[in-house]
């Protein structure tokens, strides 16, 4: 997807409406949107999320008592 296209296209369509509805739809939903925090990652790091989303899908995860040994090896609980 081409993100510079698609808002120029979406400004195109609200300059040439006159539609007050859906302006003020528009307007409510940009005041009412909340981020959600994957939104604010960096693309690397979605990437990296989506990548362990697929390796627990397919049971590639390792379980936390596991981790707590290791970790616990260092301190960390």
């Amino acid at each position: 997807m081409n993100v510079q296209a698609e808002k120029l296209e979406l400004l195109q369509t609200i300059i040439n409406t006159n539609d007050e509805g859906l302006i003020m739809d528009v307007r409510a939903f940009l005041l009412n949107r909340k981020l959600d925090w994957f939104d604010e990652l960096n693309a690397e790091q979605q990437k990296d999320v989506l990548e362990g989303l697929t390796e627990a899908d397919r049971g590639e995860t390792v379980p936390h008592a596991e981790v707590i040994k290791l970790f616990g090896k260092w301190g960390l609980k």
